[in-house]
């Protein structure tokens, strides 16, 4: 038989639903191949409600079915049993029994055939039957234990399943039911509170997990299946929303009110919430989530709670921007020439030194550092460079005091180096936080600039336009940069250019920062560049960091001088840049920026039906996604009125590219020829783009050129 592995997860929440909704319909399918097992009923029992002194308190009647895409397989099918007895039980024991028939379960798996019909019931009243199953009789343990659980496994070989652990490990079909002997001795969310007081902004959506555990020692373990019982009360005038998902109604998201609401937990004894806040934030008020699990005689075992306080500062302010001079401001590899003492690299600061390591995140300060004013920042433009990860990972930037947001700034491979823009809020306390997901990394940040409310830089975006352009051929138009034929950056050379062109829509005066996108390509060292303004001496600090022979992009919004000059500084080698500009700021007429917690909104490889366009696939060659990102996370509707976002700021990752191609990221019907992403084939690519949504309908079109590809868009704010 044809082996296939299945998520476990989404195993065990099938066995939830199959056998709450009815018997499926036999399938139409010879032999007894399949791609499910389903456990009836799951868990076996609430944990700790089996007693011997009654026989029929103690034994619980299962039932085991194969599935074939949702439908029960013929009769005959194979089906290994086994039982893992007393696993976790603390002094070690074993716990209680199981059969088939009249033979006794034992740690080895052992083949058994499914019978035409099956009955199952436990001791509190859960009961049915299903057709083509392996009839299991289970008994409690005897005396009870204290700790520790049963395992009844099903699988549709003899190595899908760990002993150990107690887990489904593949390759081939596996399924589970448990018995955990005690009731729930805790309850542990995830986050308490859910984020820091009146940092969240309107609509805003934060994942915590409330986990159930039993009373081993040393170490308490999950409660696969848990009854736990949650509800949501606030002091708000208006309040958020809570919804989470329930393996008792196979894993449908069901919403949480006041009334305590019975939901079970998963394989991993947990319970995924996702609390919102409301689209106009009250002034002042708590919203409490709390958890409460029972004892099998109905009296109260444990509960516990997590809760968002509101504040009248939660809602963003919209600021001006000011370029500074760019500036390293953390560094966390040790002081070397080149590498100065930095708060990421001495900890004499408090923000940790050397590099990130997995799962952790490292705090820094903006207020205050390098010349930046000592309060009143609410965004920072930082360029963050990834350096040598030991492992493929992803970096996100967050305001500090927040839950992590799930989304990402940076997705390096292993032993790159590579560099991403943000304009990431700045919390009240004037920090930000950065986290490594997996391996260890050295990171470097740049700072490019800043947004407070008393900057008076405002923001004018312009059709994506090249201004500058070193190679020339077909298709390559005549530039500032290309007059004199080809004319790459050489190893230790600036190249210089004014942002205002003939046609670009950038004022010759008036303009005090530039945001465009810089791309190296095929460069003939491995080499970093630098992006200045002109009448300033070089920086310590990198734009791009690329290979010879690639193409690199990154978004850049730079000072520029007072004759409106930008340099370039290639590192070493020979190199060509491809400049497209987006927009300029003035002290004149404009818009303000106003950041939000990072959000995802957009991911073709699931889909976000929240997202107008934002559908589940991959986006085929000369075709584009197109979405309307306004209205969700934080970022106003457009309406055309005063007050509604003039552009949008994105971090758009490429993943999962079946050839070399690049993207372009842009707003209405003309495509221009510009390009945001360059994505070489299977790795992830991630660039910020800065896109106008000034037409109605709002809708942002994201461009593939060669071959198939999924793109993943994260929210950091917008202009207004």
């Amino acid at each position: 038989m044809h082996q296939r592995s299945l998520a476990v997860a989404a195993v065990a929440g099938c066995v939830a639903i199959a056998v709450s909704v009815g018997m499926p319909s036999e399938a139409a399918a010879s032999g007894p191949a399949y791609n499910a097992l389903i456990v009836s009923p799951l868990p076996i029992e609430q944990p700790g409600l089996l007693h011997p002194a009654n026989a029929g308190g103690n034994t619980v009647t299962m039932c085991v079915q194969p599935q074939e895409n949702g439908a029960a397989v013929a009769v005959g099918a194979s089906v290994y049993l086994s039982i893992d007895s007393g696993l976790f039980a603390n002094p070690p024991s074993p716990g209680g029994s199981a059969a088939s028939g009249s033979t006794a379960l034992t740690a080895t798996p052992q083949a058994f055939l499914t019978t035409a019909s099956c009955s199952y019931a436990t001791p509190d009243g859960v009961h049915g039957a299903v057709s083509n199953a392996v009839p299991v009789t289970y008994l409690g343990p005897n005396p009870v234990r204290a700790t520790g659980r049963d395992v009844v496994a099903a699988e549709s070989d003899t190595s899908s399943f760990d002993l150990a652990t107690g887990q489904c490990v593949g390759p081939g079909v596996c399924a589970t039911g448990t018995y955990v002997f005690s009731p729930v001795a805790g309850l542990v969310f995830s986050h308490t509170p859910i984020a820091a007081t009146g940092s969240l902004v309107p609509h805003t959506s934060t994942i915590v997990t409330v986990t159930a555990l039993d009373d081993s020692t040393p170490t308490p373990q999950p409660i696969p299946g848990a009854f736990i019982d949650l509800s949501l009360t606030s002091s708000a005038a208006s309040g958020g929303t809570v919804t989470a998902v329930n393996t008792f109604a196979g894993l449908r998201n069901e919403r949480v009110t006041n009334n305590p609401t019975r939901f079970g937990a998963d394989i991993d004894g947990s319970i995924t919430i996702t609390y919102a806040t409301p689209a106009a934030l009250p002034s002042v008020g708590t919203d409490t989530i709390a958890a409460l699990a029972r004892s099998p005689t109905g009296g109260t075992l444990v509960n516990s709670s997590s809760s968002y306080t509101y504040a009248i500062s939660t809602t963003p302010l919209a600021g001006g921007y000011t370029a500074v001079a760019p500036f390293r401001i953390c560094d966390t590899r040790p002081v070397a020439p080149g590498i100065a003492p930095n708060q990421c690299n001495t900890g004499s600061t408090g923000a940790g030194e050397g590099p990130i390591q997995q799962g952790a995140t490292r705090v820094v300060t903006i207020d205050g550092v390098g010349g930046l004013p000592g309060s009143g920042i609410t965004a920072v433009a930082i360029n963050v460079t990834a350096i040598a990860p030991s492992d493929a990972t992803y970096l996100t930037l967050f305001p500090d005091g927040v839950s992590k947001p799930g989304s990402s700034n940076i997705n390096p491979q292993a032993g790159s180096s590579v560099a991403n823009l943000a304009e990431i809020a700045v919390s009240a306390g004037g920090k930000i936080d950065l986290f490594n997901a997996l391996g260890a990394v050295n990171v470097a940040l740049d700072v490019e600039g800043y947004v407070s409310s008393g900057s008076t830089g405002l923001y004018t975006p312009v059709a994506a336009a090249r201004i500058c352009d070193t190679r020339v051929g077909a298709g390559i138009a005549t530039n500032q940069c290309n007059q004199s034929g080809a004319s790459p950056i050489r190893g230790g050379d600036s190249l210089s250019f004014n942002v205002h062109t003939a046609s670009d829509g950038i004022p010759a005066t008036g303009v005090s920062a530039v945001v465009f996108n810089l791309t190296a390509i095929d460069p003939t060292q491995t080499t970093v560049l630098t992006a200045y303004p002109s009448d300033v001496g070089r920086p310590n600090v990198s734009n791009v960091n690329l290979k010879a022979g690639t193409a690199v992009p990154n978004r850049v919004m730079v000072r520029v001088s007072t004759t409106g000059l930008v340099s370039i500084w290639n590192g070493i080698g020979s190199v060509n840049v491809a400049v497209d500009v987006d927009g300029w700021f003035g002290s004149g007429s404009g818009a303000r920026f106003t950041a939000l917690t990072p959000a995802r909104v957009c991911n073709t490889q699931v889909g976000n039906g929240n997202v107008a366009g934002c559908t589940v696939g991959s986006v085929g060659a000369g075709k584009m996604l197109t979405v309307d990102v306004t209205g969700v996370d934080g970022v106003p509707q457009f309406t055309g009125n005063p007050g509604s976002p003039v552009a949008v700021v994105m971090n758009v990752t490429a993943v999962n590219a079946t050839s070399a191609t690049f993207a372009t990221v842009y707003l209405g019907y003309y495509r221009p020829n510009t390009s945001d992403l360059n994505v070489p084939s299977f790795e992830p690519v991630t660039n910020l783009v800065v896109v106008p949504v000034g037409l109605l309908p709002a809708f942002i079109n994201i461009f593939n050129a060669l071959g198939n590809i999924n793109f993943i868009v994260d929210v950091l704010g917008y202009y207004s």
